[in-house]
């Protein structure tokens, strides 16, 4: 993942969530996405291929969170301050939103809610307009292996919390 771009990211996250292609031409897309040649991707033998999916699926994702902030374009964006990512309510609120909307560039959307530029308030961080410029900044300067730990803490956060509220 440290090679893909969080733009590539988001065009593969789209791919496997949409509802219009079947499970095998997600892949291929995805596949596509990631610069196989179309003509080796649909060529292949169907075991090759379901052995090249495996192996795309059993990536490891890391655990560990990259840095509590990161600086783009001279601007300081803060997820946390601590020992320990804490999810914020209205973070939570946030990124509920961005997924019921069905955004392409949603794991974009996910950094700008969770990373705050330090020298704005809290009405001017969750401002529409400002969230879609961070998500692009995030998009254009960041790379998958520093959203994808994130992405997976909001998903396993997101399932406990709705576990624990029933």
């Amino acid at each position: 993942a440290n090679e893909i771009t969080l733009k590539e990211f988001n065009k593969i996250y789209t791919i496997l969530n949409s509802p219009t292609l079947g499970k095998l031409e997600q892949y291929c897309e995805v596949f596509k996405t990631l610069g196989l040649p179309e003509p080796i991707i649909y060529d292949m033998e169907n075991d090759s291929f379901i052995e090249l999916i495996k192996s795309f699926n059993a990536m490891e994702i890391s655990n560990e969170l990259p840095a509590k902030s990161i600086e783009i374009k001279g601007y300081n964006y803060v997820a946390y301050s601590g020992d320990e990512f804490k999810f914020k309510t209205k973070d939570l609120i946030e990124i509920e939103k961005c997924a019921k909307r069905g955004i392409d560039n949603f794991p974009s959307y996910i950094l700008a809610i969770i990373f705050k530029r330090e020298d704005l308030s809290v009405n001017e961080h969750y401002e529409q307009s400002h969230l879609n410029l961070k998500a692009k900044l995030f998009e254009e300067n960041v790379n998958a292996d520093f959203a994808i730990p994130y992405i997976a803490l909001v998903a396993k956060r997101t399932l406990k919390s709705l576990e624990d509220a029933k």
